[in-house]
């Protein structure tokens, strides 16, 4: 805009207060409508509800603010700070990281009975790892108490103070890690980073680009709009109409032997996984739903030879073995993704040692010597947290490679692809480890510890590493410095993690996790899921799973094949990840919409050319943004009259 006014530029103290003041308020407002209310889970997706509508508000007041006082407007470098800390610390207090610790930590305490005997695992457990006295966890559970003792605050503040610094030691190594890969991925590679796409766009020259004035993306925001509140209306008075837009089971409806194999079958039709996936470059988004439908065909094809039953759950359905399937192309995706930079990371080296390389580090986040140093340390002070907690000294070793070697594809896949979300729930390094070395093997102290690992490792939705990558994009974009930024991810990350323990405690502490004012019962029973797996694996101990490693084997094999193809043909319409999502669980919920999306891309650019597809965008973010603000609002409706209201996904 020619008339734009002049704004200052750089990032101001001013920009990293707002954030830290909005972490506190943001994270309690995550715990409130993900976990008591259980009305908006937003933080199951790539791109989080409740920062990007935080965004949207204060993009809006900034461009009112720009037109009467230029000078106390904020640039986008400064608004996409505080998307940044808000991303980093959401990503901490979301459904898969922090969401699952409490319960996780304390439900094998509280919980015990002589019919469960899970008395047995507490001699294993580190007094240091979480309170274990029932009277001080009883109004945790009971609800109608305080956090504001003397007694509950004693208790908690040492696990409190351990994970925090076990959360922050991981945080540190992914940050790291990322220093090392940012130039090949962001620089030489020119990943795109689909995920924050919109967010630049909206803060643009402070949002006064012409984004907000764009009518396109109006009439996608329209869209939502009326169709969740639709759905919210009819939550609270059934004659208003409504709208299947979320979650419907087609496999209820398909009874006949041997097609109820494909058992679950949900179609959905979210407006903003439409809109997610309208970004997807093709090859992915047909992959993504090719592949899942392939996957419910072999189910199909299971029941049909009598290898399974069609009621069996997904954790019985053993043939065709796809959580191993999953493990294994995940492990190869990662593998292959490192092999292909190792030139690279061979000039990283150098670089780190002073010795020749055609690398140049001082633009970077950190050098990359202090990064491979930080790693080092990082790993070094896990090992020895293991170790304290009494695990035998190669088990930590292999879980947390396995752990960081999926934590890098997903932070790729995120840099390059995008996808709507990365639930990879088939992908646990501690069931990895009882199928290739059996749980005797592995014995009940190092199966106990690695249980109350569970918390981090179930579905990878939250994690940190890919929002910190971005960060770095975002940096380049609006032209901020790298270490700066780096330094501001730690303090969002430290700050989330505190204002998260407190926004969880002072809540349950209220409720009670064990009431039914917590909704979300799921989300306190997966501590109880993660020790009554532990009690099946000691009760009726697990030999090596011959067939289940030759599947991981295959899954590898088959991630490898893709990759090769695709990389020699460009007709090849696979993508070798669009498999790694749909043998995961990542694409359940969203594959439908994924085949919406890639069908609307593919008309557009057929029949309009790239001329079309860029007039399109706008639309396919308006529904993106219409739907996440509608969503979180309502979630704020819900919680101002402290009542449940429409669940926006499941």
């Amino acid at each position: 805009m020619t008339n734009a006014p002049k704004l200052r530029a750089g990032i101001g103290f001013r920009a990293i207060l707002l954030g830290l003041l909005l972490i506190p308020i943001n994270c309690y407002w995550v715990t409130m409508t993900e976990i008591k209310f259980c009305s908006n889970d937003s933080t199951c997706v790539s791109l989080f509800m409740t920062v990007v509508t935080i965004l949207f508000f204060l993009t809006l007041l900034n461009i009112l603010v720009a037109k009467r006082f230029p000078g106390a407007a904020l640039n986008q470098a400064e608004l996409m700070v505080v998307y940044i800390m808000l991303s980093i610390s959401t990503a901490m207090c979301g459904h898969d990281m922090m969401g699952n610790l409490l319960p996780n930590l304390i439900n094998v305490f509280y919980f015990n009975t002589p019919q469960n005997g899970w008395d047995k695992f507490h001699h294993f457990i580190p007094t240091w790892f979480a309170p274990r006295d029932k009277e001080i966890l009883r109004g945790f559970y009971e609800g109608s108490s305080t956090l504001y003792t003397a007694a509950h605050l004693k208790a908690w503040a040492i696990p409190m103070a351990v994970w925090t610094s076990f959360l922050m030691v991981i945080g540190y190594i992914m940050l790291c890690t990322n220093t090392i890969v940012r130039k090949q991925w962001a620089d030489r590679e020119k990943l795109t980073f689909p995920i924050i796409q919109m967010p630049l766009e909206m803060t643009k020259d402070a949002g006064m680009s012409g984004f907000f004035s764009n009518k396109y993306l109006w009439i996608g925001f329209a869209i939502p709009l009326v169709l969740q509140s639709l759905n919210e209306l009819n939550f609270f008075y059934p004659n208003v109409p409504s709208v299947q837009i979320k979650l419907l089971d087609m496999g209820q409806f398909i009874t006949t032997r041997p097609w109820n194999g494909v058992g679950w079958f949900p179609i959905a039709f979210y407006p903003f996984a439409i809109g997610l996936a309208f970004f997807l470059p093709a090859d992915l988004s047909f992959s993504c739903w090719f592949f899942y439908l392939f996957r419910k065909a072999m189910d199909v094809f299971a029941v049909g030879m009598g290898w399974r039953d069609p009621g069996a759950s997904p954790a019985m359905q053993r043939f065709p073995y796809f959580a191993e399937q999953s493990a294994g192309a995940w492990i190869a995706l990662s593998l292959i993704m490192v092999y292909s930079s190792r030139k690279y990371l061979w000039q990283v080296i150098l670089r780190a040692m002073g010795k020749d390389s055609e690398l140049d580090d001082t633009m970077e986040p950190m050098s990359y010597r202090s990064a491979i140093i930080g790693i080092l340390i990082g790993l070094l002070l896990i090992f020895m947290f293991c170790q304290a907690a009494g695990m035998d000294w190669y088990v930590p070793i292999i879980f947390f490679a396995l752990y960081f070697i999926v934590c890098i594809a997903i932070t790729r896949i995120r840099a390059e692809l995008g996808p709507p979300a990365h639930e990879l729930n088939f992908f646990r390094p501690e069931e990895i480890m009882t199928a290739a070395f059996g749980t005797q093997a592995l014995g009940a102290q190092n199966m106990t510890i690695m249980t109350y690992f569970y918390w981090f490792n179930r579905g990878y939705r939250n994690l940190v590493m890919p929002h910190q990558l971005e960060a770095f994009k975002i940096g380049e974009v609006a032209k901020a410095n790298n270490r700066k930024i780096a330094g501001i991810i730690m303090l969002a990350t430290f700050v989330g993690i505190v204002a998260t323990f407190w926004a969880l405690l002072h809540m349950y502490y209220i409720n009670g996790a064990a009431t039914a004012k917590i909704q979300a019962g799921y989300r306190t029973g997966i501590g109880s899921y993660a020790f009554d797996r532990l009690n099946g694996w000691v009760i009726n101990p697990k030999r090596v799973d011959t067939s289940g490693v030759s599947f991981m084997f295959i899954g590898a094999a088959i991630a490898l094949v893709l990759t090769l193809m695709k990389g020699q043909f460009l007709w090849w319409p696979f993508h070798p990840i669009g498999y790694g999502l749909a043998v995961s669980y990542a694409m359940d919920y969203f594959w439908f919409t994924t085949l919406i999306g890639w069908g609307c891309k593919a008309l557009t650019t057929r029949y309009g050319g790239i001329k079309m597809y860029r007039q399109a965008l706008p639309f396919f973010m308006g529904l993106i943004l219409g739907d996440y603000v509608t969503a979180s609002l309502w979630g704020l409706v819900g919680w101002a009259l402290n009542v449940t209201t429409y669940r926006t996904f499941i």
